[in-house]
């Protein structure tokens, strides 16, 4: 057998296992139905008290969405409405608590129509499974938007549209209210994991890869989540903000860890391995 054919069968074989491996037995699709625990060392400033206030490494931000970020104040979380306000999606999936999947299924045919998933805080966000289409660009956006799937091979493949401007991350990271998230969920044995692509026109300049990860949890439960509406107080009743540039808090956390502030700016350069050389001129 020549190198060529040689390496032409391997290239063949590496194809068949690839689908083999994506591709469900006896054509059934993956059953993603359960409770699940977070695991909480990862993504452990979110699940916590969120990231640092001007760490924007690694995020490919526009200037506009420098400057949202920028203008963000810490304080905001102290008001009324957003004491009991739902995560916004795709945030959910690296939010604080457990994670519930439940399947409907048509009485009739069987078939499934729709996943429901519940996270501590929030509503409940249906896929639904059935072929419709997204309705058009003016119908009412919500905090869990609007979102469509399909099984390929053994991965749920979602598409999330119609979402309220929410935060990416809770130091001021937003997406606008049109943005795009397409979620591939995939389980393998009792891990859950969960890759979302972000795209936004206006706050971002390149897609924002995350992914994250949970464990399978039969024996647990949804915890209910006792919102209560806290008024902290708030001197000035204003909504808390800082004007472009005027934000004193952005460059707390790049002293003493050694950061150069150009890099924590962020941006879709800050996201790849050849920024260091950058950085080190």
């Amino acid at each position: 057998m020549t190198l060529v054919n040689r390496a032409k069968l391997v290239g063949a074989l590496l194809f068949a296992v690839t689908m083999l491996c994506g591709v469900s037995a006896f054509g059934q699709t993956a059953d993603l139905a359960g409770e699940y625990a977070g695991i909480t060392q990862e993504d452990a400033m979110e699940r916590a008290g969120g990231p640092p206030l001007g760490d924007y490494m690694g995020i490919p931000l526009s200037d506009a969405g420098r400057l949202r970020a920028e203008s963000n104040d810490e304080a905001i979380w102290g008001l009324p409405e957003f004491s009991c306000r739902p995560h916004p999606q795709p945030y959910n999936w690296r939010s604080q608590g457990s994670v519930q999947i439940r399947k409907e299924i048509d009485p009739v045919s069987r078939e499934l129509r729709a996943y429901h998933i519940q996270f501590t805080r929030s509503l409940d966000w249906i896929i639904y499974m059935d072929g419709r289409p997204h309705p058009d660009e003016y119908a009412a956006h919500t905090w869990s938007g609007f979102a469509t799937g399909r099984m390929v091979g053994n991965v749920l493949e979602v598409t999330v549209t119609h979402m309220k401007e929410g935060y990416t991350k809770r130091n001021g990271v937003m997406f606008s209210d049109n943005a795009k998230a397409t979620e591939f969920i995939y389980r393998r044995g009792d891990l859950l994991s969960i890759v979302t692509v972000l795209t936004d026109p206006y706050y971002l300049t390149e897609p924002f890869v995350v992914s994250t990860n949970f464990r399978y949890s039969p024996n647990a439960q949804l915890e209910f989540f006792p919102c209560t509406v806290i008024d902290e107080g708030l001197h000035d009743r204003q909504v808390p903000h800082f004007l472009p540039g005027a934000n004193p808090y952005l460059l707390e956390f790049t002293g003493p860890n050694g950061i150069p502030p150009e890099a924590a700016k962020g941006g879709a350069e800050t996201m790849y391995p050849e920024y260091r050389l950058k950085i080190k001129k």
